[in-house]
């Protein structure tokens, strides 16, 4: 009889056991599953060049949107600076009266359009007809403060190669040319000092045509490609 009872309770806690296992409904429940999210970087806006009556945050940063070609951004000395010719030709009417090239010239408006808005040349080679270098300059500021962002632009043999570099920086300036050579000078703001007058730098880079392409000498410093202010 003893063996009766207990054989009964043991029947009635199994079936209690397999009650608490199943879910409503009758089926046996499973973990959760974790819903998975996508997570894409955004690239940040381009930021513009700097507009005219006001000094910029940061100093030479101003997009190029439309630009027809990159130039290196100084990750490895002796690179090529101008790495992509435009897709259409600025045009080959670059000289203007005693100028090899003018700055007024259909050829280089066209080149400083190719840039964006609010670009104007600066200054430009001086050379004469007939004795026109190889690799002829115009610099072109993006803005009128003294912290604008500023393009070098390259021509060779009535066409425009480029900008040399892929970004303008503020306080850049060429500084002497040859034939077939360019130095262009670059400062940056060392610390609190008035954009007029950045005490960081000077240093030269010297890009070079070696007949088939414009070469950079060198890497551009840190403060330069990433100013503080």
């Amino acid at each position: 009889m003893k063996n009766v009872v207990r054989m009964s309770a043991l029947i009635a806690v199994a079936a209690a056991a397999v009650v608490g296992c199943t879910g409503d409904g009758g089926s046996t429940g499973s973990a959760p599953t974790s819903a998975t999210t996508s997570v894409t970087a955004g690239t940040p806006a381009p930021t513009g060049g700097q507009q005219p009556g006001g000094e910029q945050e940061t100093p030479g940063q101003g997009s190029t949107d439309g630009q027809g070609s990159t130039g290196g951004q100084g990750s490895t000395g002796g690179q090529t600076a101008v790495t992509q010719e435009p897709t259409t030709p600025a045009g080959d009417d670059l000289s203007g009266p005693g100028k090899c090239i003018d700055p007024s010239s259909t050829g280089v408006r066209n080149a400083l359009a190719r840039l964006g808005d609010g670009w104007h040349a600066q200054r430009a080679s001086n050379d004469i007809p007939g004795q026109c270098a190889e690799l002829l300059w115009v610099q072109a500021v993006g803005g009128n403060s003294a912290g604008a962002p500023i393009h070098v632009l390259f021509f060779h043999d009535g066409q425009w190669l480029g900008t040399a570099t892929a970004e303008p920086y503020a306080f850049t300036s060429v500084v002497g040319y040859t034939k077939n050579e360019v130095s262009v000078e670059y400062k940056w703001l060392a610390g609190d000092e008035p954009f007029a007058t950045p005490q960081g730098g000077p240093v030269a880079i010297h890009y070079t045509w070696n007949g088939s392409e414009v070469v950079m000498s060198g890497p551009l410093p840190d403060e330069v490609t990433q100013p503080h202010r």
